[in-house]
């Protein structure tokens, strides 16, 4: 994308303010997805405690993974036995339903 040549330092000064809220954001989105990495491994442990839960989460884990990730998470030590089936009927579900994308401003529900 070319940029005018012809921009005012005011308007470079606000251009400069909108990409440092632009970087800011995604930095805050990293640091979500760090947040959240470093905690799976003790969620996914908790989780397991509860054998019917636990099961439901690696089959929603793997159901929504893409396939080479889904792969290696079967490879998971505490990865219920026998839910392949279900892995691959809510896969084909999932891919029967439209997708739809939350909003990064939508207020959470409850």
């Amino acid at each position: 994308m070319n940029l005018p040549t012809n921009l005012s330092s005011a308007q470079l000064r606000a251009l400069g303010v909108i990409a440092d809220i632009g970087k800011a954001q995604a930095e805050d989105a990293a640091k979500i997805m760090e947040a959240f990495a470093d905690t799976l491994p003790a969620f996914l442990e908790t989780a397991a405690e509860d054998e019917s839960f636990g099961r439901k989460v690696f089959v929603l884990f793997e159901a929504v993974a893409k396939i080479g990730a889904a792969k290696k998470m079967q490879r998971h030590p505490l990865r219920p036995a026998g839910i392949d089936q279900e892995v691959e009927t809510l896969r084909e579900t999932k891919k029967s339903k439209p997708k739809v994308k939350a909003r990064p401003d939508a207020e959470p529900k409850g």
